[in-house]
């Protein structure tokens, strides 16, 4: 069994992160003290963490954001909004009023609920974010669930560039809503994004864009059977699939479309598992949907005629406790193109699957193959894709008229030193959800390095080892499509 091995750093929260891309970073830590927190970060390409001074603690419910340099802007455990200070941002404390918003374990150890926190940027303004959270009511038959969905506002030009909460806690939907399970997917424009939160009682989504001129409400859908439960619910990388995993309703998969914000052709799966079942997530090229109970790790094959028989069974829990029991729990694919699985206690270890579009046992489910210098209680980001392009051509691609997918763009390569020795940072930008790759040549068109660029990143640090001589050299990068490349010259001395 692999473990990845991590850098472990400390480092103060004025130096969070300086990778590229706004999901690069992934925070954790919980209730260990301020020096015991710590930050995974994906801008080289491989996880590295580091240990951090937080005086937050981080459980289940959180998100977070950087900016296109990767420089971190703010994050939220649900209870509260922090700046990149570490610091509660002006009018950032309070969120969601609701039963238990105000009580001392959530407000002092954040919310423990999947996915009740999602930030994304203002289509018609680069300087504010919405932030979309909820929190836990009870009702009268003495059921926990959330009774309203609430969005604040957050201008990063206030408070010095620290960021303000200058519109707070606005009731969007009034509704028993499923716990948590709050997503979005980008337009099929590029631009805009369509925000989805499923219902609790009903098998009813509703459905909101959101755009310049603000948040719309689009449609309330009704489709399929699931009624209850909780879980966690996702989107796959490219927009076009949806998943939702509980133990109650078990596995559901629909087709989305970018263009309407419509789901279709639900595919239910009975996993019959008995088992607390919770975390779900897709492979990178789309093709897989993985779901975790507490005890059993399933892959299916969503090509398959019968995507319910091919569910295969690809991990059982192995026993190891650390300290307690690290059961599989929330999924998560990063910015590495590999599938995270949260435990369900509060651990130091995350397991991960290594080759997620790999078939069956192939896709290498690696338990507890990462250890943290922390405990961390469940926490996993919820991103949505802040990478996803258009889809060019399209009827409602209403941002690239007249574009074709066969037109090269450029994939806006920069590096950086240049001229370089040891090492150089190469920037670059997919926005067409592809990976890629770096190829470096010599002047008599030899290959003498080449590595994988992944489209989240944008930004991969190269050491020049390889390169066995000084001189100029050639730097070609290339998404998978061939839409977007770049050439530029590198000197190496």
């Amino acid at each position: 069994m692999k473990k990845i091995v991590f850098t472990i750093i400390l480092i103060s929260c004025s130096l969070l992160t300086n990778s590229q891309g706004r999901n690069n970073l992934w925070m954790l830590g919980y209730n260990s003290g301020p020096l015991s927190k710590a930050n995974i970060e994906f801008s080289s390409g491989a996880p590295i963490v580091t240990s951090v001074n937080r005086a937050i603690n981080l459980s289940l419910t959180f998100a977070n954001i950087t900016d296109n340099n990767g420089n971190l802007l703010f994050y939220t455990n649900g209870a509260v909004v922090a700046n990149a200070l570490d610091s509660v941002m002006p009018n950032g404390d309070s969120l969601s009023p609701a039963t238990y918003t105000f009580s001392g374990a959530w407000q002092s150890l954040g919310f423990p609920v999947c996915q009740a926190s999602l930030i994304i940027p203002d289509p018609g303004d680069s300087n504010k974010y919405y932030l979309f959270h909820s929190s836990v009511d009870i009702l009268t038959n003495g059921t926990q669930r959330p009774l309203n969905l609430y969005f604040s506002i957050i201008d990063m030009v206030a408070d010095n560039g620290l960021g303000d909460i200058i519109s707070k806690n606005n009731i969007l939907l009034s509704d028993t809503l499923a716990s948590g399970n709050i997503l979005a997917c980008k337009h099929a424009n590029g631009r805009d994004w369509w925000v989805i939160i499923p219902e609790f009682s009903h098998p009813g989504y509703y459905i909101y864009l959101v755009s310049p001129i603000g948040i719309q409400f689009i449609n309330k859908q009704i489709i399929g059977q699931r009624i209850g439960g909780d879980g966690q619910s996702t989107f796959n990388k490219q927009g076009t699939k949806y998943a939702r995993y509980d133990t109650n309703n078990d596995l559901d998969v629909f087709d989305f479309d970018r263009c309407t914000g419509i789901l279709s052709n639900n595919i239910h799966v009975a996993i019959n598992d008995s088992m607390i079942g919770y975390g779900v997530g897709f492979s990178p090229d789309g093709t897989k949907v993985y779901a975790s109970s507490i005890q059993y790790l399933y892959q299916f094959d969503l090509n398959a005629s019968n995507v319910p028989a091919s569910k295969t069974l690809v991990a059982q829990w192995d026993g190891t406790y650390a300290p307690q029991a690290t059961i599989f729990y929330i999924q998560y694919l990063a910015p590495d193109n590999k599938l995270y699985i949260t435990t369900a206690n509060t651990t130091n270890e995350i397991h991960y699957i290594e080759f997620p579009d790999s078939a069956g046992l192939a896709c290498n489910v690696v338990q507890h193959g990462v250890i943290l210098p922390v405990l961390n209680n469940r926490t996993a980001p919820n991103h949505p894709n802040y990478h996803l392009g258009p889809v060019v051509g399209s009827i409602c691609d209403s941002l690239s008229v007249g574009l074709s997918e066969n037109n090269i763009q450029s994939a806006n390569l920069r590096l950086n030193p240049n001229p370089a020795s040891k090492q150089v940072w190469v920037n670059y930008n997919f926005p067409n959800n592809k990976d890629g790759w770096l190829e470096i040549y010599d002047t008599m068109g030899n290959l003498v390095l080449k590595r994988r660029l992944y489209w989240s990143t944008t930004q991969l640090l190269v050491y020049l080892n390889e390169i066995k001589s000084n001189g100029v050299f050639v730097a070609k990068v290339y998404d998978d499509s061939g839409m977007f490349v770049s050439i530029e010259k590198l000197v190496v001395r």
